[in-house]
């Protein structure tokens, strides 16, 4: 019997055979780089896959300390995580590792205190894996594991086990660090009861789960919203897997459950920052671009028009040239507060570039209804925009491309609407053009 495998015998109190056959799952199927290590951060086991990444067997690497095996600069990054879990907390992190032959591999790690039978902290495990293979590697600790409820409250991530009927079996105490609700609970009750009880939308876990009972899948990820007992909104991602009796039937299901808020309120902002102008906060040409894409795709099999107006300012350069940038960017402010102003709640205002601007109209988009829209327009314009030093007047020249039921697309129409607007300035400024002289050869609006 190994040194580590006599050790976890004596503090799980299991027989050495069962660990022994861990161990080997932990070689041979995990898909995480594992190690055990002492309060001198000593290896005393590693498994083949971490021993891989050094190019070398894990003979030659147990003995050695972790500050042996990696560079400076990725010692500064784990030290104060190892200090934290030697002095018994449980950390996750994540990390660029280094790895033999490569610049690095991005890793979620684990690390977990290792205590002896009165509690005092020998050591620590840790268990790190790709970010991108973690749903493998769940199914990996699934197998290994084998429903070792006394590994679930060392887990960084919240672990829920389910019956057939999904009530919960087992709940990790990090429930309560995430939800704020103590595990013993949720124990018991259903968990989608338990989340209609809450007020939770809790249609795309149920779904999940449901394909994992019926057999359609034998694991799956899935987002959910959820609310903290202190009123803030938890973005929760779920990692589930089935396991199944020997007649295939599924005997119960294993989720891990992490907190993705601070990822997905990130990529709200980034979103944002992609589709939104900085200046304005309206839609800039991409936003609209994939918003009138969608209207489009969405009206020809509703056989319904929609309009495009693009609205160009007419002065805003001397008052630029007059007053600075500075003026013109708070002029443009102005003008974007009083175009959402007369919009309806359905139009869609965007900012594509200096000082065009772009109203898309999705509904009733009727002749009559974009006429007085742009009287509208233009009448919110006629007031001077005030900014710091002074205010300024300026008009619009306005084009606007009408899109009949099942024809145009995006580019068309954009370009139809564009030729418009620079028809209107032509035209002396001040007023509406259409693209389809069919509808309206041009109205007068000012």
């Amino acid at each position: 019997m190994s040194d580590l495998a006599s050790k976890i015998a004596l503090i799980q109190g299991r027989p050495a055979l069962k660990v022994e056959q861990l161990a080997t799952l932990f070689d041979s199927t995990m898909a995480a780089n594992i190690s055990v290590f002492d309060l001198d951060a000593r290896l005393l086991y590693v498994n083949d896959l971490f021993a891989r990444s050094f190019k070398r067997p894990p003979s030659e690497l147990v003995g050695k300390t972790l500050y042996e095996l990696y560079a400076e600069s990725h010692i500064a990054q784990f030290r104060p995580y190892l200090e934290r879990v030697l002095a018994g907390e449980a950390v996750n992190y994540e990390r660029l590792s280094q790895v033999v032959d490569t610049t690095g591999v991005w890793y979620t790690v684990a690390l977990t205190p290792w205590r002896d039978e009165s509690g005092t902290v020998i050591g620590g495990a840790q268990v790190s894996m790709r970010v991108h293979e973690m749903k493998a590697a769940l199914e990996s600790l699934r197998v290994a594991q084998e429903r070792l409820a006394s590994h679930m409250n060392n887990s960084p991530l919240v672990a829920i086990e389910l019956d057939a009927a999904l009530n919960v079996s087992q709940c990790g105490v990090q429930a309560f660090d995430l939800i704020g609700i103590p595990p013993e609970q949720i124990v018991g009750r259903s968990l989608l009861q338990e989340m209609r009880d809450r007020g939770e939308q809790g249609e795309p876990l149920a779904d999940a789960l449901q394909r994992l009972q019926s057999g359609a899948e034998v694991r799956n990820r899935v987002e959910v919203a959820l609310s903290h007992v202190n009123g803030k909104t938890v973005y929760t991602e779920w990692f589930n897997s089935a396991l199944t009796d020997a007649n295939g039937r599924v005997s119960s299901i294993m989720s891990l459950v992490q907190d993705v808020t601070a990822r997905t309120l990130a990529d709200v902002q980034l979103r944002r920052f992609v589709t939104h102008d900085t200046l304005t906060g309206l839609h800039n040409r991409r936003g609209l671009t994939e918003r009138l894409n969608q209207c489009i795709v969405h009206y020809r099999r509703a056989d319904i028009p929609l309009a495009l107006m693009f609205i160009d300012l007419d002065g805003f350069k001397q008052v630029n040239d007059l007053h600075g940038h500075g003026a013109g960017d708070e002029l443009l402010c102005e003008v974007a507060r009083r175009l959402l102003a007369v919009v309806r709640g359905a139009d869609l205002v965007a900012r594509i570039g200096g000082d065009e601007f772009v109203v898309l109209v999705e509904r009733d988009a009727t002749l009559d209804a974009v006429n007085t829209l742009g009287s509208r327009i233009l009448r919110a314009l006629e007031a001077p925009c005030g900014f710091t030093g002074g205010a300024a007047r300026v008009g619009a020249s306005i084009g606007v491309a009408m899109c009949p039921p099942g024809t145009a697309d995006a580019v068309e129409l954009m370009r139809a609407a564009d030729s418009a607007m620079y028809q209107a300035k032509r035209a002396g400024k001040g007023r509406v053009v259409y693209a389809n002289l069919s509808l309206a050869a041009s109205a007068r609006t000012t």
